[in-house]
């Protein structure tokens, strides 16, 4: 126990009563001294307006002689008295929590912090208190305490909501005498339906099965989402496999029929499982449970190809079918294509790479997009047709070397084909090729768990050991991916698409792009931005500073001869930015965070007479330019937002304390959206229908 002795030595270091006061008032958070008999010797503004102290002659009183003044605060001033006596006998800091209202009326929380102060002889000496409103801390964890068991996207429950449920459906299990089934399962051809439709059209396959899975099991059943497409199903109450089997083959059903998407497209998909069995062996606990239906679900995912059904029960032997998908015949038969999609260097404005995609070919010449053939394939279908595209693009690229055309090229590798065999191969190619290794580039995937594992990085560093640069692809479209960029050895990050070409339907996702850029940019890793699918979008995402452009408004997927047509074309030539009010917003975005950050590290290297002139700003002349500001709402919003930043410069030059900067947040939120609704305005104008249902109100 710690005992805080006040000595009259320290009491000579103690700041003088101006500092002091100026020290005190400088706080944010309630300050109280009291002495040793309870009486109060010092509080600050936020102190007396807790407390209501206005009018009150507060000083030397005790909490009890303030009761009697103060009958409105008698509970609370009661409540001190009891508080303080249990820091005395503490004779240590003891923190407590109790409830205020503020002066507006509204109840608060405070986290109260009591310190007691002991003479040399054991005397009391005073004592320091100091009240922190934690209102909006507390109900940030009372939110999480209600979103902790379930997924955000899809309303399913969670691992945490599963992990209670699972030790529950056991209890039930040995109670009845039944079986209880634990099915891990994840989507077969989840990425191709994201990279061909978007991140968006994702979330709707995974809200939709999530919807469909809870309509199809029983209600003793029990259905949750672990992340990314990983989801756990509890079958209960099973008398033996066939009751099992019967419930598999409505599961199947009701995942594989075709899914509706809001752009009106529709896919189809499939999925592999991993079933554990309990009472099985001497698995007691549910993580073992989830182990070994985690080790069947290996299993079902390995032998894809071969498999009589979807799922796979742990200690059984695989049950093979006989025939291989149309898309195995196609890859076995050399039906494979390779096209190539253009990578734009912004500063350059020249192609500097590209990034090479899979093709089939049927025989009635129809070209096959990944969405179609990848949920045919399985983990070593996979691994064949990533070396079939890398040998093709090597010798491309190698053709292209002699007409010119120094490019690198990157080529998508599952991650569970990474192995010691991957690594060989690779090695092999290399040698064979005349192309620079260091223009290689490795696509994985960011949401598969094998990354995880210690031989799946060890494998990663020897691919780098040959030179190989390795990209983390569809980075964002889950939190894992931002985890994980610290421990993998990357060169390079690929945002993820989805939020790049909803951005004419959701610009305010360029705060998230910057955020990216900036993570990029401090790890020291090149980012590559795809799905820059317009000239809006293009304009906005060169605002931003990022370098290297993948999408259609560059060029689209070609075949290598349309590739040479288009590299003989001249080079992109620069435009000056922004050239639309998307551009302008991005650029706005950038100006604010920019400006900012020197105003307050130093505001008075400013000039703010200049800065509270709008019409000196180039966004003035660009809003003039453009002719869309009759109402010139757009100037009197940006002639505000300057003039508030500028008074809020020089509020920090008289007053560095000053924090507030709730002014200028205001002011560049309005601008912000009045420039969000004037481009909406005009893509309704220019004909987008499209638009005006996805309008803000």
């Amino acid at each position: 126990m710690t005992k805080h002795i006040l000595t009259k030595h320290k009491q000579e270091h103690f700041p003088s009563g101006e500092r002091l006061s100026a020290l005190l008032e400088a706080l944010p958070d309630a300050f109280f001294f009291k002495d040793g008999a309870g009486r109060w010797q010092i509080i600050n503004e936020p102190a007396k307006r807790l407390f209501h102290l206005e009018g009150i002659s507060w000083k030397g009183k005790t909490d009890m002689e303030l009761a009697e003044l103060h009958p409105d605060f008698r509970e609370i001033h009661e409540a001190c008295i009891a508080d303080d006596e249990k820091a005395w006998q503490a004779r240590q800091l003891i923190v407590i929590e109790e409830k205020m209202v503020h002066d507006d009326g509204q109840q608060a929380i405070y986290e109260t912090r009591k310190l007691p102060l002991f003479k040399v002889n054991g005397e009391r000496a005073g004592i320091m208190i100091i009240g922190r409103d934690i209102t909006e801390q507390k109900e940030a964890e009372e939110r999480v305490k209600q979103m902790a068991f379930y997924d955000d996207l899809t309303a399913l429950p969670n691992r945490r909501f599963l992990e209670i449920q699972m030790k529950q459906g056991m209890a039930r299990a040995e109670r009845h005498n039944r079986l209880l089934a634990v099915c891990m399962m994840d989507l077969d051809g989840f990425k191709p339906v994201n990279d061909t439709y978007g991140h968006a059209a994702g979330d709707e396959v995974l809200v939709a099965l999530g919807k469909r899975l809870s309509e199809a099991l029983r209600k003793s059943d029990f259905v949750a989402r672990l992340g990314g497409d990983e989801f756990v199903l509890l079958v209960e109450d099973l008398e033996d496999m066939v009751g099992l089997a019967t419930i598999m083959k409505k599961i199947e059903d009701t995942i594989t029929a075709p899914i509706p998407l809001s752009n009106g497209k529709s896919v189809q998909i499939g999925a592999s499982m991993g079933v554990a069995l309990y009472p099985f062996g001497d698995t007691d606990t549910g993580d073992k449970l989830l182990r070994l239906a985690d080790q069947a679900l290996y299993e079902s995912k390995k032998n894809k190809a071969d498999r009589e059904r979807f799922w796979v029960l742990f200690g059984e032997e695989i049950h093979k079918a006989a025939s291989l998908t149309p898309a195995q015949e196609l890859l076995d038969a050399g039906a494979l294509e390779v096209w190539y999609q253009p990578v734009l260097n912004t500063r350059t404005r020249k192609m500097v790479g590209v990034e090479a995609l899979a093709r089939l070919r049927d025989k009635d010449g129809t070209l096959w997009p990944p969405a179609k053939f990848l949920p045919q394939l399985q983990i070593g279908n996979l691994s064949d047709l990533t070396k079939k595209v890398l040998a093709q693009s090597l010798a491309d690229l190698s053709l292209l070397d002699t007409q010119g055309w120094s490019l690198w090229v990157s080529v998508n590798l599952d991650p569970r084909s990474v192995s010691e065999g991957c690594v060989t191969c690779l090695e092999e190619m290399i040698a064979q090729s005349t192309v620079d290794p260091s223009r290689i580039t490795l696509e994985i995937l960011e949401r598969d768990d094998f990354l995880e594992q210690q031989k799946a990085l060890d494998h990663l560093l020897e691919i780098k050991a040959l030179g190989v640069r390795l990209a983390l692809d569809d980075v964002g479209s889950a939190y894992s991916s931002l985890l994980r960029l610290k421990d993998l050895p990357v060169d390079e990050i690929k945002l993820d698409q989805g939020f790049i070409r909803s951005l004419e339907q959701r610009p305010q996702d360029l705060h998230f792009v910057g955020a990216i850029q900036d993570l990029a940019a401090g790890m020291g890793v090149e980012l590559v931005v795809e799905g820059v699918e317009t000239e809006d979008i293009l304009d906005a995402i060169i605002v931003t500073g990022a370098q290297f452009l993948q999408g259609y408004a560059i060029a689209k997927p070609m075949p290598l001869s349309e590739l040479q047509a288009f590299l003989q074309r001249p080079p992109c030539h620069g435009r000056q930015h922004p050239t639309s009010l998307l551009g302008f917003y991005a650029k706005q975005i950038a100006t604010h965070n920019a400006l900012k950050k020197a105003i307050r590290q130093a505001p008075h290297l400013t000039d703010h007479v200049a800065l509270a002139d709008a019409t000196a700003c180039p966004g003035h002349h660009y809003i003039c330019r453009l002719g869309l500001d009759d109402d010139k709402r757009l100037e009197r919003l940006h002639q505000e937002y300057h003039r508030t930043m500028a008074a809020m410069g020089e509020q920090l030059i008289s007053s560095s304390s000053n924090s507030d900067w709730s002014d200028v947040d205001s002011a560049e939120r309005a601008f912000e959206q009045a420039i969000i609704g004037a481009y909406w305005n005009k893509k309704m104008e220019d004909g987008n229908p499209v638009f005006e249902a996805e309008k803000p109100k």
